[in-house]
């Protein structure tokens, strides 16, 4: 057959192949120009629909102008139906990716590819579908058997599921650029479903010429057409939907384009304002200014900073209404200027606020007048007491200083009247403010936070005062304040004795690690010794006491390593830095799948989820959380563990999900309590510490740690980091 195909002998002119050649030329050339514009899935599937039909056209041409039955056959089998078998799922892939539901229809896209293929390799290996060759007027064409009833089903089922998610996804838009490239879309597929012409034509008493081609032709270009623009129609739809809004301008300051909200915000439409210049608009709807000579002067700043953003606010007529505007240059590919872009934004609701906050500021500082001078006299009193004081004392209110002995501004450096006033968080070293501030935050809402604790001061002079302080809420001339008495640890007894307190743990921690671990590798080893060399002589009885010693000895160890743990961990040095989460999980589901090849669990694992804080630490974290799910899910046929993150109120929440046993959330207060277990060992192995441990290196960070669960229905464990 292939020395029958190459032989110039098998074919002879037939002026009806023509238009076939011409359309698969034209078709599969347009298919590669689309997908050169833009690679992205739906220029793919309108590249595989075009070459499907390509392959149709081409290979029906050649047909025409074949003379041997025999060769339009088998060549028909191999090349021909290969294209036909393929157009129907090529064009709903296309009409899937058009509408946005590519991802959600992937198996149905790869069903409907195999059963294409199921016909194809039964055409190709049997006579079930082409049976032999008919002549007509225009040339040889193929006659069906018992599978093309079936495929011609196959056909109309996806062509018209495509006719039908179209429609679908049409009628519930109401209006939009993208609906009306769904409805061109949809009138290419009513259109190529009557390409079908052609595959009728074996059923047809008379010699009709198929005009499939022409169907094919149309739906092509008509798809082209709304893939080119559709790009060129999404950026004019973000265009408007942007809630600013947006006036671009040429170089002579006339406005060109204005997207919907200047008119939303201005009342303009775009008709007025065609072809105006931009200072009618701010002539026109200017807010009260004291003479038209200050829209010059905004003007000529702008002017005079063409290539910086310029900041202002403009009003409108209607007094509820301001604008804020800023103003740019925008330039070509060449660097040469081409025109403005302003934006104006509604700072009506701003300008609100900052009018109430100048309201309160008056009435607090009328109130504050009011008072001081009531007590006056009892605040002298408590002023002489604590003026000699060794140590630092200050009094904050609201996040600023209000009282500070001598001792305290002679350690940081002020004078009275610098420090009256000033933020606390201008006095603290920029690593700790977060810190500071979060449990201060608490302290006021009546959580149980450390009062005192190592912290750094920023002296006057930008030099770092290390000191211990100490936090209590006071009642202060009828309101709620806190007392702070700071102690300078730089040279301090305090810190000597801190530093002799921090080696005597060490030494413990040394003992513990050396000496009691030594005769506990021992009672383990002659226990296991015991069981293995002289198991004949010991009864069943016997040898139980034996393995619970084992057991006990080798649970110890695991104490002994977890109370090691939570001693070191206030007294290591925290490296902070950005971490890749995702790769720490990542690494931790393998090393759990590769210790226990025989779970499966499917691990779903969010891409590129970062955090700030010590990798270690953080990597402790993960360990337990992850094998915690691990060890949880054990029971569960089809166990799933989840990590991600999530935002709420501008912060990052990690978390951990699995579908395991779970727990009832009355009992949940224990989960970070130590050596409080909710299981027991013979359910589920541990030492009751592991949380305790996550939850400590979590507030290290500055962040919190929770849970939510229900009993078979697993748990989810959140966290932040707030350092």
């Amino acid at each position: 057959m292939i020395e029958k195909l190459l032989s110039n002998s098998s074919y002879s002119f037939n002026i009806y192949a023509l238009p076939m050649f011409l359309t698969a030329t034209s078709i599969i050339l347009l298919g590669v120009y689309v997908l050169l514009q833009e690679k992205s899935v739906v220029t793919k599937a309108f590249f595989f629909s075009t070459l499907s039909a390509g392959i149709w056209q081409l290979g029906t041409g050649l047909i025409y102008l074949m003379k041997d039955h025999a060769l339009v056959v088998w060549f028909y089998k191999v090349f021909v139906f290969l294209g036909i078998v393929a157009i129907a799922p090529s064009i709903y892939m296309l009409t899937v990716s058009v509408l946005g539901l590519f991802e959600s229809k992937k198996k149905y896209i790869a069903l409907s590819y195999v059963i294409a293929l199921f016909f194809y390799l039964s055409d190709l290996l049997t006579d079930s579908l082409t049976t032999g060759v008919k002549e007509r007027f225009w040339g040889p064409y193929i006659t069906y058997g018992i599978l093309s009833a079936p495929f011609l089903i196959f056909f109309s089922f996806l062509m018209g599921r495509s006719i039908y998610l179209s429609s679908k996804i049409y009628r519930g838009m109401k209006s939009g650029i993208s609906r009306d490239q769904i409805k061109l879309h949809l009138i290419s597929l009513i259109i190529a479903l009557s390409a079908a012409v052609d595959f009728f034509s074996c059923y047809l008493p008379m010699d009709v010429y198929p005009f499939g081609y022409l169907a094919i032709l149309s739906v092509v270009f008509l798809q082209a057409y709304a893939i080119i623009t559709y790009q060129k129609a999404s950026l004019s739809e973000i265009f408007n939907s942007i809630e600013d809004g947006i006036v671009v301008t040429d170089n002579e300051g006339r406005i060109t384009k204005i997207n919907l909200s200047v008119e939303r915000l201005t009342g303009i439409g775009a008709q007025t304002l065609s072809e105006r210049r931009l200072k009618d608009l701010i002539y026109t709807y200017r807010n009260k200014f004291e003479d038209p000579k200050q829209v010059e002067e905004f003007l000529q700043k702008i002017r005079e900073n063409p290539n910086r953003i310029v900041e202002g606010d403009i009003g409108l007529r209607n007094p509820a209404i301001q604008l804020d505007i800023k103003y740019s240059r925008i330039s070509d590919r060449f660097g040469i200027k081409t025109g403005s872009v302003i934006v104006l934004r509604d700072i009506t609701q701003r300008k609100k606020v900052e009018q109430e906050l100048r309201e309160y500021k008056e009435e607090l500082e009328t109130r504050v007048e009011q008072r001081t001078q009531e007590l006056k006299q009892s605040e002298e009193k408590y002023r002489a007491l604590v003026s000699h004081a060794q140590v630092g004392i200050g009094i904050h209110k609201k996040g600023r200083m209000i009282f500070t002995n001598a001792q305290f501004r002679t350690m940081l450096g002020y004078t009275e009247e610098e420090m009256t006033n000033m933020e606390i968080a201008q006095l603290i070293h920029p690593d700790e403010v977060k810190l500071v501030l979060k449990r201060a935050w608490d302290r006021y809402n009546g959580k149980d936070v450390i009062d005192t604790y190592d912290i750094q001061f920023l002296k006057k002079d930008g030099s770092v005062l290390p000191a211990i302080i100490s936090n209590v809420v006071i009642d202060y001339q009828g309101e709620r304040a806190t007392l702070l008495t700071v102690v300078d640890t730089t040279e301090t007894k305090m810190r000597r004795e801190l530093e002799i307190a921090n080696q005597e743990l060490e030494m413990f921690a040394y003992s513990v690690s050396h000496d009691l671990r030594a005769p506990l590798r021992t009672i383990d080893g002659f226990s296991q010794a015991l069981l293995e060399d002289y198991q004949d002589k010991l009864d069943e009885e016997g040898k139980d006491y034996l393995m619970r010693i084992r057991a006990a000895s080798q649970r110890m160890g695991l104490l002994i390593n977890s109370i090691l743990q939570l001693s070191r961990l206030g007294r290591s040095e925290m490296r902070l830095e950005e971490v890749d989460l995702s790769g720490l999980a990542q690494n931790i589901a393998a090393e759990l799948e590769t210790n226990d090849p025989d779970r499966k669990v499917d691990f779903v694992i969010e891409k590129d989820v970062k955090g700030i804080g010590d990798k270690t630490l953080l990597r402790a974290v993960m360990e337990n959380l992850l094998g915690n799910a691990w060890k949880f899910t054990q029971k569960q046929a089809e166990a799933k563990i989840e990590f991600g993150k999530t935002e709420k109120e501008g912060k990052t929440i990690y978390f951990i999900r699995d579908n395991g046993v779970g727990f009832d959330m009355k009992y949940a207060n224990k989960l970070f309590i130590p050596f409080q277990r909710l299981h027991s060992d013979s359910e589920f192995a541990g030492t009751g510490v592991g949380l305790t441990l996550v939850q400590r290196i979590v507030r290290r960070h500055g962040g919190d740690i929770w849970v939510e669960s229900a009993v078979e229905k697993g748990a989810t464990f959140y966290f932040t980091l707030e350092r």
